[in-house]
């Protein structure tokens, strides 16, 4: 069950998003298959994603990151991978001026989250990456909005939400009420560490601590490196788990200030940055020859 995944999972997501996004798999596992398929007949999944598909404003790429994060977009929303796919083959594109990546996401999986964030970065030392929270970019979207050349939120928009969270749900009480008993049996007791048929252990609670603060520290050092500030600086600014309104994301020092995904569109595809993709074109037509 996605609940029980999504407990013992590590996550960088709006704990209201992420509450709902388990409460929902919970029901959705409960439901016959026959109301199931009757519910993807529907085809509106379908149409969803292919309104996020990357587009073209001249020589303005603009690539959506949306929805639940994950690396395959198991949850509806971005792939984190082929997004990571998506940024770096725009990078290498020479008739690309810039990439314009609009959010809205409330994070999602950690798994996937750093791989994007790398593509974000490495690819704004070859052209701009200008990423913009329309209206939301919440922990792991944020992680990976840090990344960019510069960071904007939409005028009612939200950013933040840093932080790891994972978790342990132990079924036992509810398997005494039904009768049932569940044995593990496993090659060695690591094999099944933190298994949800019992008490989770010291030992293992705190294996699992370790492992969330090892990733919490890497979210925070990403952030560090894609702002340009010091890593014991982050928290101070960006938070522990705070989320801020665009007004005041952009008066700490969060984002680079208050835009619009039409604005930051209208800005990045200026004569500026035509002029910049010419000077490169020419560039490369004289080292042909």
């Amino acid at each position: 069950m996605l609940e029980t995944f999504g407990a013992r999972t590590l996550w960088a997501m709006h704990p209201d998003a992420l509450g709902d996004l388990l409460k929902r798999g919970s029901i959705e596992a409960m439901l016959p298959d026959a109301l199931k398929l009757l519910a993807s007949m529907g085809g509106g999944a379908a149409t969803a994603a292919k309104s996020q598909d990357p587009i073209r404003d001249g020589a303005t790429y603009i690539l959506p990151l949306f929805g639940p994060l994950s690396p395959k977009g198991s949850y509806g929303g971005t792939s984190t991978e082929r997004f990571a796919n998506q940024v770096r083959e725009a990078g290498s594109d020479p008739t690309i001026g810039a990439i314009v990546v609009p959010i809205m996401s409330p994070g999602g999986l950690v798994y996937g989250t750093a791989e994007a964030g790398d593509a974000v970065y490495e690819t704004r030392q070859l052209k701009p990456v200008i990423c913009v929270a329309s209206p939301y970019s919440y922990s792991a979207a944020h992680w990976i909005g840090t990344q960019g050349s510069a960071y904007y939120a939409s005028t009612s928009g939200g950013v933040g939400s840093v932080g790891v969270r994972g978790g342990h749900i132990d079924m036992s009480g509810f398997e005494d009420k039904i009768g049932m008993k569940t044995t593990l049996i496993a090659s060695d007791p690591e094999k099944i560490a933190g298994h949800p048929y019992g008490p989770l252990s010291d030992d293992d609670r705190a294996d699992m601590q370790a492992e969330i603060d090892e990733m919490n520290q890497s979210f925070i050092a990403a952030i560090a490196r894609g702002r340009g500030i010091d890593a014991s600086a982050v928290p101070g600014i960006h938070g522990a788990g705070r989320t801020f309104p665009a007004a005041r994301a952009a008066t700490l020092g969060v984002t680079d200030g208050v835009m619009t995904l039409r604005e930051v569109v209208a800005k990045f595809s200026s004569s500026r940055t035509r002029l910049a993709l010419m000077r490169r074109r020419a560039a490369a037509m004289a080292s042909a020859f």
